[in-house]
């Protein structure tokens, strides 16, 4: 039986030589971008932009919800014509709420895809020059992988080398 193995062991003990000089990273790309200061300054700039209409979803969702605990609360007590009243006026709230979601989710998506489509090319050189200056030879993404050892995320050195390009 042991001499099945051999073969593998033998191949295992010459490659190893090659994997013990394997310069190895991880990165999280996502973490890297959205801690750069450039994102950060985007992200502020979008929330100013969409605060007022998100402000508007969190209104009419309270609304709603009021209006709903009233026919909870009081149905039993009020006229057919009353609860029908409420019922239109929670489906035309219910009506405006998905709206202004989509809207606002839509405007959100397209937000982010601005700052992926900005960020990118200086995302890459930024990874070019920090893989290149410290010389590895396989890079991970960090989102892919169960566990990694703080000591080979590059995560915080890609996102200083975005700052300084920023500069």
């Amino acid at each position: 039986m042991l001499k099945r193995f051999a073969p593998l062991a033998a191949l295992w003990c010459l490659a190893s030589p090659v994997f013990a000089e394997l310069k190895i990273a991880v990165l999280d790309v996502q973490r890297a971008v959205l801690q750069s200061q450039e994102a950060q300054a985007f992200v502020q700039q979008v929330q100013e932009q969409l605060g007022p209409d998100e402000t508007k979803v969190r209104k009419l969702q309270a609304d709603a919800q009021k209006l709903q605990e009233r026919m909870q609360k009081d149905g039993a007590i009020m006229s057919e014509t009353e609860r029908r009243e409420l019922a239109e006026q929670l489906e035309e709230m219910a009506v405006n709420y998905k709206y202004l979601l989509g809207k606002l989710q839509t405007a959100q998506k397209e937000k982010q895809q601005q700052l992926l489509t900005q960020m990118n090319p200086k995302l890459e050189q930024a990874v070019r020059e920090v893989l290149s200056e410290e010389r590895y030879d396989l890079v991970l993404q960090r989102q892919a992988l169960v566990f990694a050892a703080d000591s080979i995320d590059i995560t915080e050195k890609v996102t200083a080398r975005l700052d300084q390009l920023a500069d």
